[in-house]
């Protein structure tokens, strides 16, 4: 007992000033990270880029903190260091999956392909983006299934963004009857397509006969809308298309086959 308190006393300034570095660092730290949340450069840029960054600099902070505190306790740092070293070393190389998605994160925070709100696709999934994490990407898809999509395959594979620009292209084709004629089939296309209120004039929508099948003319209607409002001009044309053609007249062809029975001679 007598030694610990003999101990305690001979090294009384370096255990106050061990507290006291220990005490000042963390409230260092933590003024640090409240003018950081508080910055108004901050509070301007990508909510996933804000984050990343304060927690890329708390960890930097504490990490400069460790080592000073270990520093006053008398540990060799080296020692420290090839020791941090050789962990981060097996940690890397278990976690080579999990590190290639977190490099993949810093490069769609820092390019931005797409950000939360977009609705894109990759590999077969689309939805709305959700969450962009260190690891994963959430999605939600239009019938409200929620899909994590890791990082890297957002990175090495093609990633279709269907919302990054104002404006959109409605590509459908409409099929009539040889027997209709081209020109009144055009006009009828043209005045559905005007006489939608969402559908853009500037481009100019393009109406053409595009191609002659087995069974029928195949005419292209391509027009520009709002991003927001391509389903429903997708489906308006589809269904005010049908409809005047009913009005008109214009047949719409199907697959037909004719079977021709011939009797053999007995």
């Amino acid at each position: 007992m007598n030694t610990i308190r003999e101990l305690i006393i001979d090294n009384a300034n370096q255990i106050i000033k061990f507290i006291a570095i220990a005490v000042i660092g963390y409230i260092v730290i933590k003024v640090i990270m409240l003018i950081f949340n508080k910055s108004k450069s901050i509070v301007k840029i990508d909510p996933n880029v804000g984050s990343f960054l304060k927690g890329l600099i708390k960890f930097m902070l504490y990490a400069v903190y460790i080592i000073m505190l270990l520093t006053l306790l008398g540990i060799p740092i080296t020692t420290f260091v090839a020791m941090l070293g050789a962990v981060g070393l097996a940690i890397a190389l278990a976690l080579q999956g999990n590190l290639s998605n977190f490099a993949s994160a810093i490069l769609i925070l820092m390019f931005k392909p797409f950000v939360v709100g977009d609705y894109i696709g990759c590999k077969g999934d689309s939805g709305s983006v959700r969450d962009i994490q260190l690891l994963f990407t959430t999605i939600i898809t239009p019938d409200n299934k929620k899909v994590t999509i890791p990082n890297s395959d957002l990175i090495n594979s093609s990633v279709i963004n269907y919302t990054s620009e104002d404006t959109r292209r409605v590509d459908l084709i409409f099929s009539a009857g040889y027997d209709s004629d081209v020109g009144m089939v055009k006009s009828i296309l043209m005045d559905v397509v005007a006489n939608h209120q969402k559908i853009l004039m500037n481009p100019e929508p393009i109406i053409r006969l595009a191609k002659h099948t087995d069974n029928a003319l195949d005419y292209d209607v391509k027009v520009w809308v709002n991003t927001f409002d391509y389903w429903d001009v997708f489906y308006d044309l589809e269904e005010n298309v049908r409809t005047e053609f009913e009005k008109n007249h214009i047949q719409i062809p199907f697959p037909q086959r004719e079977i021709v029975i011939r009797q053999m001679p007995e």
